[in-house]
């Protein structure tokens, strides 16, 4: 039963981490940079959502500000930093996702200082127990909301990615940057959104982690590693892999902290990585490689 206690425990984790590859995944596929201030921008957010909670003492009202503003902010990097700079060289779009790492978590601590703050859970009720004669498995009732949450939102993606006319906007031009102009699709505005829908799901999970991690500068830091890794071990080619990367992550980290020692959770999980990486480089769900055009 200790074993299914763990999986219990780490699918609300998982979950996290899978949403957050997702959101760093569709970025990469789309734009082909990776976004090093993924974090920190989400951080940022949770932030402005801590701040109208203060405000409105309204949990889920400081949750969507915080992701109104994520997609915002997310909008505003792509248009006024990334577009002049994504046809000279990939390589200043990468250097300027570093530079954003350090300003977000520059301007946090001038506004907000480095105090750890505390956002409540949306919803301290009472656990739920499950008795199996004299085993008891135990399910925080937060946990399954953010659990819910987190899959509802990559569901809801996945379908929009795929039946609305601006997902298929998206997907053409992950795949052919040149073509889908050509047929008349705005690579510009496309760009804004992927940007406003990745930043936005950081600042997601940002606030559904707050109550575990608090709200502080590096709240993300370790979120972002796990989003990374997640979205290596199901393969950045793939949306639906990332998220799936992510649970397999976060169940294996409850188990890894269980059975063996929490002291060797991250070894544990960085070793698993490369040995996927050595057997099949694309990620358990990713397709091969076959460059851009």
């Amino acid at each position: 039963m200790l074993i299914i206690q763990s999986i219990i425990l780490g699918i609300p984790q998982g979950a996290l981490y899978g949403l957050m590859a997702f959101g760093i995944a569709l970025i990469f596929r789309t734009v082909s940079v990776m976004n090093f201030s993924h974090g920190n921008a989400g951080m940022f957010a949770t932030f402005i959502g801590f701040s109208v909670y203060t405000l409105t003492n309204n949990i889920f009202i400081a949750l969507i500000s915080a992701v109104v503003f994520g997609f915002i902010l997310g909008v505003l990097i792509e248009k006024f930093l990334m577009r002049p700079v994504k046809h000279l060289s990939h390589g200043a779009m990468l250097i300027i996702t570093l530079g954003l790492l350090m300003v977000f978590e520059g301007l946090s601590i001038v506004i907000w200082g480095t105090e750890y703050l505390q956002l409540p859970e949306l919803n301290d009720g009472m656990p739920i127990i499950m008795e199996f004669g004299e085993n008891i498995l135990v399910l925080p009732i937060n946990d399954l909301i953010v659990t819910v949450i987190a899959l509802s939102v990559s569901i809801l993606l996945a379908i929009f990615l795929k039946y609305t006319k601006i997902g298929t906007a998206i997907r053409a031009r992950a795949q052919d940057e040149v073509g889908s102009s050509v047929v008349g699709i705005d690579i510009n505005k496309v760009d804004s959104i992927v940007w406003g829908i990745g930043i936005s799901l950081a600042a997601l999970v940002g606030i559904l982690a707050a109550p575990k991690t608090y709200v502080h500068p590096n709240m993300m830091t370790n979120m972002q590693l796990y989003g990374f890794t997640a979205g290596v071990l199901g393969g950045f080619s793939s949306l639906f892999g990332a998220i799936v990367g992510g649970m397999i992550l976060g169940i294996l980290e409850k188990v890894v902290g269980v059975y063996i020692s929490p002291d060797y959770q991250l070894s544990i999980i960085l070793i698993l990585i490369i040995v996927v990486l050595v057997v099949k480089p694309s990620g358990i769900f990713g397709k091969k490689f076959e460059g851009r055009v």
